[in-house]
């Protein structure tokens, strides 16, 4: 998980001036180097000299990066020859050379001759080879981990590779249309024959799609490859932006962009409106409808741009742009009419980004808890006036304080983290003023980070849930609850394990500022891991994560995930620890966690749940295929039985409520689109057993 993290603004103003001076150093000739090796230089002139780790780019070095961007081209071995490998192994020792002397890109020039030349030739393959029936009654099976298998020897023998995997897609779909007409509900039935051919075509197109993108794969987007295979040596979050990859990050971490608000896919050859968002530029200027194709895009009178046939993503960022300027769409409707339509831009607001809070109640419990959803800790670090999460949960704390409420859960599972100066202040909203993260940087100078407000904002008793997709700032939190004794934290296994800090670095703020440079310019910016955050019990959260206080089975807990099973993860250390008092009264650990255990040995979800994950812990051990349909048949009707059990046992969950909060059922009664957002929010949570537990627990807490 790659994530963008701030420290205080005053050290950060102080990296950035000492960037922009120091690599005035680097001064490309711009009749002898690329716009890629200058790129390449910076890139690495920026990361040697700020980056956590001191790095030595030598021969160790190079042969690392080389295997790194191998799988970065071909990570399922199925493009690529042994031979070609082969071919590219004499550079495995010159990257270093290529960083060090500004030397041409010799390995990435020639792998994107080769790669390209090995994607034209996969091409016809899947067409040739779905063309024809295919008999599941052969016994054959495909290895589905690529690293057991190696890259082919042979043309021959990576033939033979894709039949067996276009085989088991196949296999797959033909299996689920098989299985869907067993339904009563169905009346006419198909013959075998006709679904297998109905499965090839499913896939064929599928491929088609594939095929498209494969070849509006741009120079830039291959070279992006190569430099983050490069970066990746130092650590899984150091990467490269190229500007259009940027901006896409930014929306992700403030949840707004500078739009139309309508979400697109494609259809075949074209772009689909899916979905308009309400209150958005397109749902005010009503002429835009979900189903619509989109032909042409404008930007305001400029002569307009096929776009059939377009990735989605470039017909996406040509649609896209400055908040009051016009974009013009030429789309077919649903009646077959072609119409312009003219659209002014605006913010476009993704409701799905940011903090939501319900109320909870048990049966039998006149006592009403809040719930608060935080699925990352967003912020507009380019102060345009978006929203920043640690604002958005001092609202929602005093909404449920409104609301008499006895006690907290905060819902931080597969949130991936985020703004560090945010998860700051949201720690404080829950403790006294005192330190809440220690911050080690590249010197070895440590400092702790002290909540700021000395007040405590909500003072009940508090649980925050994790799993093992909760990472970098909200293992912060949850440590620093656990640390001081503040909450219970509940999981389903230790957290993600990202304990490091990111900042972004514009790589054409380090260019000297005459003009024959100008050229070079856009160059893209790096993410820089700066620095690695520890509790404030001395002990990093990278790679053992935070362990829960109490720990319930899920899914998702046999697989292997994590920082731990990252390329090149920094190790974990541990630092002096900082002076916090606890806070009192301590939860009561020993009683609550024998409660939990208790109900989960003997709760039926959870019982069901251990059964289906030894199950699954089978099945992901063999990682040979078989595709004779009797095999693919039973497997699958194992999985399925058990899964469905479980499904049905979680139906019958209850003795949970939710309502909505006093100022929501005013505005619900005027605002559709809010209240039907509302009431899938609650049915989330209705059938939610990790909640139902942490609302028991809660109960007992008080």
């Amino acid at each position: 998980m790659k994530l963008f993290m701030k420290l205080k603004l005053s050290i950060l103003a102080l990296v950035v001036f000492l960037g922009i001076v120091g690599f005035y150093t680097l001064k490309p000739d711009p009749t002898k180097l690329s716009k890629e090796q200058v790129i390449i230089g910076y890139v690495f002139q920026v990361t040697g000299t700020y980056h956590y780790l001191n790095l030595k780019i030598d021969d160790a070095y190079s042969k690392k990066a080389f295997h790194q961007y191998l799988k970065a081209m071909d990570y399922n071995k199925r493009i690529l020859l042994a031979s070609d490998v082969q071919q590219l192994q004499k550079y495995e020792t010159s990257i270093d050379d290529e960083i060090n002397n500004a030397d041409p890109l010799n390995l990435f020039e020639e792998s994107l001759v080769l790669i390209q030349k090995r994607e034209q030739e996969i091409q016809p393959y899947y067409k040739e080879m779905l063309a024809k029936p295919m008999d599941f009654s052969v016994k054959e099976s495909v290895e589905n981990e690529a690293d057991k298998r190696g890259f082919p020897k042979t043309e021959k023998e990576r033939k033979e590779l894709w039949r067996k995997l276009l085989k088991l897609q196949v296999l797959s779909r033909y299996y689920n249309l098989k299985d869907a007409q067993s339904s009563d509900s169905i009346k006419v039935k198909k013959a075998d024959a006709d679904l297998e051919k109905e499965a090839r075509e499913k896939v064929l197109k599928s491929y088609d799609e594939w095929s498209k993108s494969i070849q509006q794969v741009d120079r830039m987007e291959r070279f992006s490859i190569y430099v983050n295979a490069l970066l990746s040596v130092y650590d899984p979050h150091t990467s490269y932006f190229a500007p259009r990859a940027k901006q896409d990050f930014d929306i992700s971490m403030t949840g707004r962009l500078e739009g139309i608000g309508a979400t697109l896919s494609v259809k075949d050859a074209y772009v689909k409106v899916n979905e308009i968002i309400p209150g958005s530029a397109s749902s005010r200027q009503g002429e835009l409808e979900a189903g619509d194709l989109i032909l042409e895009v404008a930007q305001g009178a400029e002569k307009a741009v096929d776009v059939v046939d377009m990735r989605l993503d470039k017909v996406v960022s040509m649609i896209r742009g400055p908040k009051g300027t016009e974009v013009r769409l030429t789309v077919k409707k649903v009646d077959g009419t072609t119409r312009i339509i003219k659209i002014i831009r605006d913010i476009v607001i993704i409701e799905e980004t940011y903090a939501k809070s319900a109320i909870l109640q048990r049966s039998g419990d006149a006592a009403r808890y809040g719930y608060i959803d935080i699925p990352q800790f967003y912020a507009d670090f380019s102060g345009k006036g978006g929203r920043n999460c640690s604002d958005d949960l001092l609202i929602e704390v005093e909404r449920l304080a409104k609301e008499n409420t006895k006690g907290t859960i905060i819902d931080l599972r597969n949130n991936g983290g985020g703004s560090l100066q945010d998860c700051i202040k949201m720690i404080g909203l829950f403790i006294e003023q005192g330190p809440v993260v220690i911050v080690d940087d590249k010197s070895g100078e440590s400092q702790a980070y002290n909540d700021p407000d000395p007040r405590i904002r909500d003072t009940k008793p508090l649980i925050v849930l994790v799993n093992g997709f909760s990472a970098s700032a909200s293992e912060i939190f949850a440590a620093a609850i656990q640390d001081y004794h503040r909450g219970l934290i509940i999981g389903t296994a230790s957290t993600f394990g990202k304990g490091s800090v990111q900042r972004f670095f514009d790589l054409d703020e380090f260019m000297p500022d005459q003009s024959e440079y100008a050229s070079y310019k856009s160059l893209g910016e790096i993410k820089l891991t700066m620095s690695k955050f520890f509790r404030i019990n001395g002990g990093a959260t990278q790679l053992k994560g935070v362990v829960p206080d109490i720990i319930l089975p899920d899914v998702y807990s046999k697989m292997k995930s994590g920082e731990k099973e990252e390329d090149f993860a920094m190790p974990w250390t541990k630092i002096r620890p900082a002076v916090y008092q606890s806070f009192k009264p301590e939860p009561n650990y020993k009683m609550l966690g024998a409660s939990v255990k208790q109900r989960v040995d003997t709760t039926a979800f959870f019982k069901q749940l251990n059964a289906h994950l030894l199950l699954m812990e089978k099945e992901e051990k063999n990682t040979v295929q078989s595709l004779l349909y009797a095999d693919y048949d039973r497997e699958s009707k194992a999985l399925e039985a058990s899964s469905d059990a479980l499904g049905a046992v979680a139906k019958r969950m209850n003795g949970i409520s939710v309502d909505y909060l006093r100022d929501e059922k005013e505005f619900i009664k005027t605002d559709k689109a809010k209240k039907d957002r509302l009431e899938n929010f609650h049915k989330s949570l209705l059938k939610d057993a990790y909640i139902y537990q942490a609302l028991i627990t809660l109960s007992q807490m008080n």
